[in-house]
């Protein structure tokens, strides 16, 4: 029986969903970091733009849903509408075809397609020509199939040879299966580069996906420019919000510098239960060997404990190596104030310069969201505090450290950004038994900015002076930054101490 060409489906397609402090961390003697911070912002807004069609999308459904009078309380129940140029639906048996422009809305996902088939009553759909998802969030979708099963009320179904996007990922399979708590991608690629040809990618005979916790992609291959680098019978990582945002497709890196000269990096960790995984920090380097860090880690609302050994190395290419060390972290937001704080524990045996004593560290640090100092957010402050108690069973020393750090960023125009900051520590390197992760003196004015000259290609100068002695210049850096897609190149080059270095970062892997 022909009826009306909209009707609405009481039936649920959240299944088809695909079941899917805000501060620069400053470790540098410059602080160099922030500006690199607000250049990966200004990344993140230009990648929005391939959400131009999910941002109208969504736009159109909520001109469609006033229109209309549709208020979604509960996202899990918001009715279905079945929409095409010819609908005939039997109400007596729940089956329903669709055929020439068919679309199917639930919330802010739909199914485009030419040809589609279902019963209301089983919940089932079959479209069995190409179809199309788009959906707004968690996760953003834009996806293509060429033929689609799918039983809303089991949340099951199957997708073949599908290509598109899930999040920042690009993917594409033979098969897509579907399941309440995750789905899995057959003969499948994975990668974050939106070239046709990607740079690089990630391929596996299967990839399990949990939304918003883990993925295995197994019997797994990491290719650059069609080339196999690495290959493993089962890689784990994290995925949507469980990620720690350091998780990448391809995890390597690579650096030269003067004191290691070309270093080669690389990250593993395996799952071992809930909430706990064994984990390997491997590194290589022509002119120190390996120097590997291993550990096992208990993560949980905030709260970590990992137990942990390896050599360790900061950013003045200072080594120190934990012979054993256990570590108890805890951080959050305060309520729904702007201050965050973080309280790190840590008792290990530590090694340097010939040196072995019983590490005992408590730190507290207090952080307060960016301050805008303008209406556009072009200038902003950065605050922090923190309290740090460290005793050692080599000389039975014990000191306690107060620090602060105020850091000014002005966004000056599209092309130029400069910063300005003030920090204060009361221990140093000359009152300290280690000098990892220590700072070089006590009171530090940093200031630097960065000139992009054009798409490809940024310089930054950036300075550290010493407050205590006249704002004697202690560090002057020059860095040129050239984006080649994928990957960004880093010469850095540092006057005072006469060193080079070059980075590779990966930017979309």
């Amino acid at each position: 029986m022909k009826i009306e060409k909209k009707i609405l489906w009481a039936i649920s397609l959240s299944a088809l969903s695909l079941c899917t402090y805000n501060q620069p961390v400053l470790a540098s003697d410059t602080d160099v970091e922030i500006l690199n911070y607000v250049e990966d912002q200004r990344r993140e807004a230009r990648d929005k733009e391939k959400n131009r069609a999910i941002n109208e999308f969504k736009a159109e459904l909520d001109a469609q849903y006033e229109k209309e009078g549709i208020v979604i309380q509960n996202p899990q129940e918001a009715p279905i509408i079945f929409e095409g140029n010819d609908i005939m639906y039997d109400s007596v048996t729940g089956e329903v075809y669709g055929k020439g422009n068919v679309k199917i809305t639930q919330n802010y996902s739909r199914m485009t397609t030419e040809d589609a088939n279902g019963n209301l009553n089983t919940g089932d759909v079959d479209i069995p020509v190409h179809a199309h998802v788009i959906q707004v969030a968690n996760p953003t979708l834009d996806i293509n199939s060429e033929k689609t099963k799918y039983n809303y009320n089991e949340k099951t179904g199957v997708m073949n040879n599908v290509k598109g996007r899930v999040d920042n990922r690009y993917i594409s399979g033979e098969q897509v299966e579907f399941y309440p708590d995750y789905y899995i991608i057959y003969n499948g690629t994975m990668t974050r580069c939106p070239a046709k040809k990607p740079d690089y990618c990630l391929t596996a005979d299967k990839i399990e996906i949990y939304p918003d916790d883990h993925m295995v992609a197994y019997n797994a291959k990491f290719l650059i420019k069609g080339q196999v680098i690495y290959q493993t019978d089962e890689y784990s990582t994290k995925v949507g919000t469980n990620s720690d945002g350091n998780n990448a497709l391809i995890p390597f890196r690579i650096r030269y510098n003067d004191d290691d000269g070309v270093s080669i990096g690389y990250k593993l960790d395996a799952p071992l239960m809930d909430n706990v995984k064994a984990y390997a920090d491997l590194k290589y380097t022509t002119k120190h060997d390996m120097r590997n860090i291993y550990g096992v880690a208990w993560n949980n609302s905030g709260n970590t404990f990992k137990i942990e050994n390896g050599k360790y190395e900061d950013d003045d290419d200072n080594w120190l190596e934990r012979k054993i060390s256990y570590v108890y972290n805890y951080g959050r937001r305060i309520g729904s104030s702007p201050f965050s704080f973080n309280f790190y524990n840590e008792y290990g045996l530590w090694e340097q310069h010939g040196i072995e004593s019983w590490h005992r560290e408590h730190n507290l640090s207090l952080h307060h969201d960016p301050i805008n100092l303008d209406t556009e957010g072009k200038f902003r402050l950065y605050p922090s505090i923190g309290y740090k108690l460290v005793y050692e069973d080599y000389d039975d020393s014990n000191y306690n450290n107060l620090y602060y750090d105020i850091t000014l960023l002005g966004e000056l125009n599209d092309r130029l950004v400069a910063y300005t900051g003030y920090h204060y520590s009361r221990t140093n390197v000359d009152n300290s038994l280690f000098d990892y992760n220590t700072a070089d003196y006590s009171k530090k004015v940093s200031a630097g900015l960065s000139y992009s000259i054009d798409d490809k290609n940024r310089f930054v100068v950036a300075t550290g002076f010493d407050a205590s002695d006249d704002l004697y210049l202690r560090d002057l850096d020059y860095y040129w930054y050239h984006d080649w897609h994928c990957v960004e190149t880093e010469l850095k080059y540092e006057q005072k101490k006469d060193k080079w270095s070059l980075h590779f970062n990966f930017l979309n892997f």
